[in-house]
């Protein structure tokens, strides 16, 4: 009689499949994304499909955690993983590992999609932005310490405009820890309110160097910052999430300082210009007068000609003083801006000479109340060492003769022993009503 077939239970059946599957453990799908969910824990689900045929995704949160860019129906996605039948219902799924964009970089999908969700919220919009303060006198400037940007910005503030107020807040401009430091500085410099506008800088790199500046947790302290903000980041051609959402953006490090301040020579230049122009105005306007009145001299209209012609040099003149005293204002405004703008620099010696005499002072009273100044002049202090315990003997009731203790001299320490002791002194001082000896 010929073997029965072999009859399985169900968990054995898909346990066996699941076997035969493991060729498939590494297997690339690509696909169209549909019926697309997230559960609480993070899982997603999802099926792929093509013209013809779909199949069930799974990627567990662990897995899901890598992904910078957000999964959507319509995506066309290059799913890896492995094939598997699930127990519980016998469905056939991809069990997946990574996700990329077909076609598309994934860091280069996650920037579209957070840039529309910003545009949609307003972030980038115009009327939002902050203007930049003419002269600002306190500068702060988010970056590396040890990267070339600093070193960029420092020469070229410092040619422009030497002396001005500048404080640097170190952070990272690269990692997975970098936008999230960038963002607190900017919290910080928002809460203090001690600058007029605030640089966010970092030289060129690839997208994943630059990458922090295009996470939505940047973006959100950029947008909410109170203190006016000016991106330069990368080199001309470098287009970040930072530029778009910051007041204003500067195609480099170097740019965003030279933008920050007008120099000295410019405001100087400006003003030169505008007393030229005045004069200039003042001057046409006194020469059409003339032809005017030389016209109205030879006209046979004489009779009106003195009272026309004081009621225009009245007029010149009323003209001419609103003229100067324009220009007057103007200067005198002008004048006050660049002695403000100096006045920091007057008060910064003063406050590093008063620290300094403070330091001073307190240096030399702890060295007075030092126990090491005590020592140099020729005293020791002397510890108990009983029972793993190091305190100061006070008292010589304290040890006992035999008793180890450590004597603390100005360079170095003594280990001895107690070889008698004595009460005190007024123990051994001469009793007044003791005979003396003979």
């Amino acid at each position: 009689m010929a073997n029965a077939p072999r009859v399985f239970t169900v968990s054995e059946l898909i346990r066996q499949v699941n076997l035969d599957l493991f060729r498939y453990n590494d297997v690339s799908v690509e696909g169209e994304v549909t019926n697309y969910t997230r559960s609480a824990a993070g899982h997603s689900y999802f099926s792929i499909k093509d013209s013809r045929s779909q199949v069930k995704v799974v990627l567990f949160a662990m897995n899901a955690r890598f992904i910078r860019f957000k999964i959507e129906n319509g995506l066309q996605l290059i799913v890896r993983g492995r094939l598997a039948i699930y127990e519980q219902n016998g469905s056939f799924q991809l069990n997946a590992v990574a996700v990329e964009p077909a076609g598309l970089g994934a860091l280069q999908l996650a920037f579209e999609q957070l840039k529309k969700r910003l545009a949609d919220e307003g972030l980038f919009d115009a009327a939002r932005k902050k203007p930049l303060p003419m002269f600002p006198q306190r500068i702060a400037v988010i970056t590396s310490p040890a990267g070339a940007a600093i070193r960029d910005i420092l020469h070229v503030l410092g040619r422009r405009f030497a002396g001005l107020s500048l404080q640097i807040y170190p952070v990272r401009v690269q990692g997975p820890t970098a936008a999230r430091e960038i963002a607190t500085a900017l919290k910080h410099l928002s809460r203090w309110e001690l600058h007029d506008v605030i640089l966010i800088c970092r030289g060129g790199g690839s997208l994943e160097d630059l990458w922090p500046f295009n996470e939505e947790i940047l973006a959100r302290a950029v947008a909410a910052s109170t203190i006016p903000t000016i991106s330069g980041v990368g080199h001309e051609t470098d287009f970040t999430i930072c530029d778009l959402v910051a007041d204003l953006r500067a195609p480099t490090p170097s740019a965003a300082a030279e933008i920050v301040i007008r120099a000295k020579s410019d405001v100087c230049t400006h003003v030169d210009y505008s007393v030229r122009r005045i004069r200039q105005v003042v001057e046409g306007r006194v020469r059409n007068y003339r032809h005017e009145l030389r016209h109205l001299a030879s006209s046979d209209r004489l009779g009106i000609l003195p009272r026309r012609i004081a009621a225009q040099r009245e007029r010149l003149q009323r003209r001419r003083m609103s003229l100067y005293r324009l220009l007057e204002g103007r200067a005198r405004l002008l004048r006050r801006r660049l002695e403000a703008a100096n006045e920091p620099l007057a008060r910064f010696p003063r406050r590093v000479d008063t620290l300094r005499h403070r330091l001073q002072g307190v240096a030399a009273t702890l060295d007075a109340v030092s126990p090491l100044s005590v020592l140099s002049r020729g005293y020791a202090i002397a510890f108990s060492r009983k029972k793993k315990r190091r305190t100061p003997i006070l008292d010589s009731a304290a040890v006992s003769v035999g008793d180890p203790i450590e004597v603390q001299l100005k360079r170095g320490q003594l280990l001895c022993t107690v070889d008698g002791k004595s009460m005190g002194v007024e123990s051994v001082w001469p009793s007044v009503n003791r005979e003396p000896e003979l």
